[in-house]
């Protein structure tokens, strides 16, 4: 059985029983910030069984993609040499939210595994928690399990969501796959001892209770069902193999590599067993077939390399990786090509993939050739540190050197250790181990999640309240300014109260509104709300799903529930913002019309001043590709065309051609934006009526935010009209200064003339006439020097080994390095042999050169006569033996300074 027929088998069945088909959330967790990435098929319901969301189904069904490499579930080093560990899995769930409980759910568990899929069930075992004797009976009355295929065990089946929260007991059922996958024949042993012949496929948890510190357990009024088995271990016990890279989730990306690099997949254990360097081929084959398939699903998903957070995760990932491929071949590229192969196999179920095909393999391939630099880098800074530890005598590296490698250069820890003990030296490994876990331990904190605090979760909680209550909040924005209202809910930020007076702040929801809640990139508006004399100033405006939450500041008066009001927003910040908003949808569109459809939003920012809007794209954008799309966009608002706004289901959205924007939540039905031919997308946020509303589209920046990913800053409206007049003044006056004359038709003169041209040609010549002057100044400067008059003056010394030479001592009105350099080698060249020390004369600092003839060398420094005269006038300085410079502050000190020297010379 395939593992796509799997999936579609165990989906089909539970909404045959009733279940509602919930698609995968994201990677990322969508207003989640105490988790890394989605790690469980509950993620997504997480409000749901803390009671702060209500969904208009109680059974769910899902396939939901989940990634475990941070955090307490971190097995990433295990990754590719055990048969089950991953880091991207798809887990398959059915859930009860106050519905059925632990009859249907191990029924549902049991006829699925058995009937649907046809697992014998001699091949089942079943595990409960040491006090669930409920559990125990139903498998054993209701189903027909032995007592003595159920066994019972403490931590193991106990779930909790965390220090407090729901919890309960668990139930679990165990596949056999049979003497040959390990060495404990006792089942009951097999699974306490964690065997691999005896794999956990399928978890129960029943949330019946909420655990309040210190291990105080209250019955929930609604007990829930959290259920999860894992597709991969599924698939490899229904496909008759022990290992879960030997199924067809991995084998199309084994295979490529395979044939990329000429190699042999090797799966059976005996064999591996007795051939070491077959176990490292396979290992890595099996670490690659993994990783590929979490970098191309997080990339998809939004998270992309860096050095902090969820990107530091990815990058880890990625980089091991790199570093197995690189073990496999030394000049081969295997990772871009298992992601397209991963990409052809699961694209189908996972259409992200297909869509953002391009942005994953570019931003593959530019990883990995940043991290095979690194490589490169990073060995020869090793073999430099086991050079001078040879020389040192050392036998052992410290642990401190390596993680450094590991965490400054990102040089595997296990390479180091294979190029150290080439070498002889062995590796300090306690203090490595201490490091790294210091440095997980800054991980976490370098990490803001956080545990949910209670602001937020009062915020949360009085959003999700009033939509579970079936009301909902009317945005009236789209048409007006201002519009009576009735406030429903007031908060002082803590708890729902009943009025809120002058100078308290809080929450209010209103059943009715004109300001804009934060969402789909643009800022929550910011107005005011009136109710008779009182009146309260919006600072933000949030929302919760469809709830728009008002945080306000009550500047007078009194504010008491149920009372009648009315609510505003500043038109010119509305107008301005509708105009930048407007404005990111026809620059999306012309970025994939310049630089290819590969290009996605990666990220948005709109508000009254400007438009900040990140793709994917892998370089930086040419002068000449940002004119042409400054051209299309305002091309587009010149055109004058109608913005029409449309709501439909978001099937036939899609259907029409409409772009879903990244990082935006959707529900069936959508508002779809059209503005002429040019721009298609889906948004909920406030526009212009008209293109030609938007006036004028300027790029003010363009830059990288990181690994294939670009960022641009553009204005419109009122801020780029003030841009542009600015930037015509300021070219008035360079033309004035360059001596050209506006003529009365002088926009048509620059279109016929080119003149703007002839400008940078003129602006070209000054500048090169400037330098030129420069040059003459100097000359002139140094000219003005009577080298001969100087060298005449000079002193006769004798050095220690018997030498002779002449002494120099110059103060000269001069502060230009470079010409007391050129005068210094005047007079070196005028006595031949000995030394000239040169002070000029500057505003605070004063510039000192002191140059030695290359044969006095031995017995005078110039540095050393550098240091000391500098240091005498309260400067420093420093040089090599026959030319060293300076400065110093205090010229009272020169003739101090001068000698000084003549005593070191014995003059």
């Amino acid at each position: 059985m395939k593992s796509s027929e799997i999936r579609k088998a165990f989906i089909d069945y539970f909404k045959r029983n009733g279940h509602t088909h919930v698609a995968s959330s994201s990677l990322i967790p969508e207003n989640d910030p105490t988790l890394l990435f989605a790690n469980a098929g509950m993620n997504q319901f997480k409000n749901t069984f803390l009671g702060l969301e209500n969904r208009d189904y109680t059974r769910a069904v899902t396939a939901q993609k989940c990634v475990r490499a941070g955090g307490k579930h971190n097995d990433l080093e295990n990754v590719g040499f055990t048969a089950r560990h991953h880091t991207f899995f798809e887990m398959l769930g059915n859930f009860s939210f106050g519905d059925y409980f632990k009859k249907d759910a191990i029924h549902f568990a049991w006829e699925f595994l058995t009937k649907d899929l046809k697992i014998p069930k001699e091949k089942l075992y079943v595990t409960v928690h040491i006090s669930d004797d409920e559990a125990a009976d139903i498998w054993h009355n209701q189903e027909g399990i032995p007592r003595e295929r159920i066994f019972r065990f403490d931590k193991d089946n106990f779930w909790k969501m965390g220090d407090t929260g729901p919890c309960g007991p668990c139930t679990e059922i165990f596949y056999d796959h049979g003497p040959k996958a390990g060495t404990i024949d006792d089942p009951y042993k097999g699974i306490a001892a964690g065997e691999d012949r005896f794999v956990e496929i399928w978890n129960l948890v029943f949330m019946q209770y909420f655990e309040n510190p210190p291990g105080t357990l209250t019955p929930l009024p609604k007990p829930s069902v959290d259920t999860g088995g894992g597709l991969e271990r599924m698939t490899a016990a229904m496909q008759g193999v022990f290992n879960n890279y030997d199924t067809d989730l991995f084998k199309p990306m084994i295979d490529l590599a395979c044939k990329i690099g000429g190699l042999q997949y090797i799966s059976d254990k005996e064999v591996l067993a007795k051939n070491p360097a077959a176990a490292e081929i396979t290992s890595a084959l099996r670490v690659l077939a993994d990783h590929c398939r979490s970098t191309s699903f997080l990339i998809a998903d939004g998270a992309l390399p860096s050095n902090e957070g969820r990107g530091y995760v990815l990058r880890r990932i990625m980089r091991r990786a790199i570093r197995y491929g690189r073990k496999l071949s030394a000049d081969k590229s295997f990772l871009p090509g298992m992601a397209e192969a991963l990409i052809e196999s699961m694209g189908d179920i996972y259409p992200e993939l297909k869509t953002r095909r391009d942005h994953i393999l570019n931003t593959i391939r530019d990883e990995e050739d940043r991290f095979l630099s690194t490589l490169d880098n990073g060995t020869h800074i090793l073999m430099d540190e086991l050079k001078k530890a040879k020389a040192q005598g050392q036998k052992t590296l410290s642990g401190e050197l390596v993680f450094r490698m590991y965490d400054t250069y990102g040089f595997p820890a296990d390479l180091t250790r294979v190029i150290a003990n080439e070498q002889g030296i062995e590796v300090n490994e306690e203090e490595f181990e201490k490091q790294m876990e210091d440095n997980r331990n800054k991980s976490k904190a370098s990490w803001k999640g956080k545990a949910l605090g209670a602001d937020e979760q009062h915020i949360i909680k009085i959003g999700k309240d009033y939509a579970g209550a079936g009301k909902k909040v009317v945005f009236t924005g789209y048409d007006t300014f201002i519009d009576d209202a009735k406030i429903e809910v007031l908060s002082d930020g803590h708890k729902v109260v009943t009025s809120l007076k002058q100078d308290e702040t809080g929450l209010i929801i209103l059943d009715r509104t004109t300001l804009y809640g934060e969402g789909g990139g643009q800022a929550g508006d910011q107005g005011y709300i009136l109710a008779g004399t009182s009146r309260a100033r919006v600072v933000n405006t949030t929302k919760i799903d469809d709830v728009i939450i008002h945080h306000v500041q009550i500047e007078h008066g009194e504010f008491k529930t149920g009372a009648a009001v009315t609510t505003g927003v500043d038109p010119v910040e509305r107008r301005n913002t509708a105009a930048n908003h407007s404005a990111t949808h026809l620059l999306h569109a012309a970025l994939r019309k310049v630089l290819g459809t590969h290009v996605t939003q990666a990220g948005s920012l709109v508000d009254s001043q400007k438009t900040r809007f990140d793709f994917t794209h892998n370089k930086p954008l040419s002068s000449e590709e940002i004119k042409k799309i400054e051209d299309m966009v305002n091309e587009q608002i010149a055109l004058g065309n109608p913005v029409k706004a449309e709501v439909m289901s978001h099937k036939e959205a899609i259907a029409k051609g409409a772009m879903a924007l990244f990082g935006e939540k959707y529900g069936d039905q959508v508002r779809v934006l059209t503005m002429g031919d040019f721009s298609t997308e889906l948004c909920g946020g406030t526009h212009v009526t008209n293109t030609s509303q938007i006036r004028m589209f300027k790029i003010v920046s363009e830059a990288g935010v990181s690994a294939g990913v670009r960022r641009v800053e553009a204005i419109t409206g009122d801020g780029a009209v003030r841009y542009a007049m600015n930037a015509i003044a300021h070219f008035d006056e360079a033309l004035a200064a360059a001596g050209f004359q506006k003529s009365p038709h002088y926009l048509k003169h620059l279109e016929t003339t080119g003149e703007t041209a002839t400008l940078a040609n003129r602006l070209e010549a000054m500048k090169d006439q400037v330098k030129n002057l420069e040059k003459e100044i100097k000359k002139l400067q140094g000219g003005q020097v009577n080298v001969d008059d100087l060298a005449a003056k000079a002193q006769s010394f004798k050095t220690k080994s018997g030498g002779a030479g002449k002494l120099v001592l110059a103060d000269l009105p001069l502060d230009d390095r470079q010409v007391l350099s050129e005068v210094t080698d005047h007079l070196k060249n005028k006595i031949q042999s000995g030394v000239v020390v040169v002070v000029g004369q500057g505003d605070q600092s004063h510039p000192i050169i002191v140059s030695v003839s290359k044969d006095l060398t031995g017995d005078v420094k110039a540095g050393d006569l550098l240091k000391e005269v500098a240091a005498l006038m309260g400067g420093k300085g420093g040089g090599r033996p026959d030319f060293a410079q300076g400065a110093a502050p205090d010229r009272g000190q020169l003739n101090a300074a001068f000698t000084k020297v003549r005593s070191q010379l014995g003059v």
